[in-house]
């Protein structure tokens, strides 16, 4: 029985095996560009490339006749003629391809007569990787992009922004990379970090992406995350506050002035930039942790509350991320932004923003319910399990496969759950080595939420699919955690949620405490 993850809807088998022929070039007209490269770079790591390149091993047909499974589904077969693909789009090529690779790791030149049918649950499946604290190369970014396809990913949310670090040039404003982009030290130690990517290199990222089948969503973290922005330029905060680039993790009191017009220039100004190197039409504007101490003492917030009737600081930031969504939708480009577990009726703030769902307790149900009923599109990436920094005595493996991400949401209301995400947030992950050791296995349990019906799924299977898995994720030069390590005892788990805990501990809450008090003293006093 072949071992494939995710799962697909449909595996029929029959009696016999195809062998894989080798020699002559492949004409078929769909394999000589995305496809074909993709098919070179994973054959080229498993020592397999002449077999795919032989005419009589694989055809491929796209026709209208196979809308039925959608822009992603995808037939396979494979008998006595050898392979053949049927797709309606060529994305569904792409994903049979992937699956295809999967049944050559297990299998090697003899292929099982099989059929299979299949196509995604959501059409979002997203994973995010945060670079604004920890930066990453190019070629490390194309990296998650390879190993987003083979999970049949297809939205890579790319974190840019942070207090820690600007990791996207913008031309208007060149110093936001030029100071912005580094840091005198970390958390763990006295090393300088930096890094950003020139929008050259940006067009090459979106474009590797795209050959993969992925849409780019950028966030550019409003008006929260931004000490990096007013470290560049203090007039976009509150009280021209001059700071440095963050150094340290934790939520910081000084965020984007929503009551100064140039403030809006600033951001409109990055959002122009944005739209143009990233074109897949949606961007992730944050808006989580936005504390509003500042906004509550700023003479240009309270005027601009007074002047929108509004209530209150947090009507002002629904206010504020409407009005930049108004700018978006005018270029025809939808928005994204984070909410959590404090989330609370929003008068204020437009429905078409979908809202990428952090909030896990059952008390935010009647308000996530009531903001579906207004038409609000909704992605899920709860907390627990989906977020990828966690330790595995948090988040083992077991519960990130066995989490039901629309748990209470009924079917009416499943037309406003776009899909899940897996965000990796990078406090605690400064390398690829720590990046693949948390990120792997538990993508391929979030994967298979994502892509597979629910009644295809089955831990005790998911386990017995974990060698093949692992010899998929060898070819691409992962090393995961095992999967004693992913399962940890209760004595393990409960040591390394201490040892994350211990390492979140810093001296924010204290410096924000006394920063406050010199902030509202000198306010007073002005």
């Amino acid at each position: 029985m072949l071992k494939l993850i995710p799962v697909p809807n449909s595996v029929k088998y029959e009696n016999g095996y195809f062998q894989l022929k080798k020699d002559n070039l492949n004409d078929n007209n769909i394999l000589k560009n995305n496809i074909a490269n993709d098919i070179e770079q994973f054959a080229n790591g498993f020592g397999i490339f002449s077999f795919w390149k032989n005419k009589e091993n694989l055809t491929v047909s796209v026709k209208d006749d196979f809308s039925i499974l959608g822009d992603e589904g995808y037939r396979l077969k494979i008998d006595e003629n050898g392979i053949l693909i049927e797709a309606y789009k060529e994305n569904g090529v792409f994903y049979a391809i992937q699956t295809l690779k999967q049944i050559v790791v297990q299998c090697g030149e003899k292929l099982p007569f099989v059929s299979i049918e299949d196509k995604p649950r959501f059409e979002f499946r997203g994973f995010m990787l945060d670079v604004g604290r920890y930066f990453y190369t190019v070629d490390e970014v194309k990296h998650f992009l390879d190993l987003m396809a083979i999970h049949k990913l297809n939205k890579f949310h790319f974190h840019l922004t942070e207090d820690q670090g600007w990791r996207v040039e913008i031309k208007k404003y060149p110093l936001l990379t030029e100071k912005g982009s580094k840091r005198s030290h970390t958390n763990f130690g006295c090393v300088p970090r930096s890094g950003y990517y020139t929008q050259e290199q940006i067009r090459e990222i979106v474009e590797y992406a795209h050959s993969k089948y992925i849409k780019v969503i950028p966030e550019f973290d409003i008006p929260g995350h931004t000490v990096s922005a007013i470290a560049c330029y203090p007039e976009l905060s509150c009280f021209n506050r001059k700071l440095d680039v963050a150094t340290h993790w934790g939520v910081k009191h000084d965020i984007l002035c929503a009551g100064k017009e140039s403030t809006y220039k600033f951001v409109y100004d990055v959002l122009d930039e944005l739209a143009e190197l990233f074109p897949d039409g949606e961007i992730h504007l944050g808006g989580d942790e936005a504390v509003k101490m500042r906004w509550d003492i700023c003479p240009h917030c309270q005027a601009e509350i007074k002047k929108q009737g509004l209530k209150d600081s947090e009507e002002l930031q629904q206010f504020f991320m409407t009005k930049v969504n108004a700018y978006l939708n005018k270029k025809g480009i939808k928005t994204i932004m984070w909410n959590w577990d404090d989330i609370k009726p929003t008068e204020h703030l437009d429905p078409s923003i979908t809202w990428n769902l952090c909030a896990s307790t059952e008390a935010s149900l009647n308000c996530i319910r009531g903001e579906m009923a207004a038409g609000r599109d909704l992605i899920v990436n709860t907390t627990f399990p989906y977020y990828l920094d966690f330790p595995y005595g948090w988040v083992n493996l077991k519960f990130a496969y066995e989490f039901n991400p629309v748990k209470g949401i009924t079917e009416d209301e499943m037309k406003h759950i776009r899909g899940v995400e897996a965000p990796l947030w990078t406090e605690y992950v400064s390398n690829m080595k720590k990046a693949h050791y948390m990120t792997f296995p538990r993508l391929g349990a979030i994967c298979e939420n994502a892509w597979s019906l629910p009644e295809q799924k089955d831990w005790q299977w998911f386990c017995d699919r974990m060698d093949m898995y692992y010899s998929l994720l060898n070819v691409y030069g992962v090393k995961p955690a095992t999967i004693k390590q992913s399962m940890p005892s209760k004595f393990v788990g409960a040591f390394s949620s201490l040892w994350f805990n211990r390492r979140m501990l810093h001296w924010q809450g204290l410096h924000n405490l006394i920063d406050d008090a010199i902030v509202k003293a000198k306010a007073k006093h002005n």
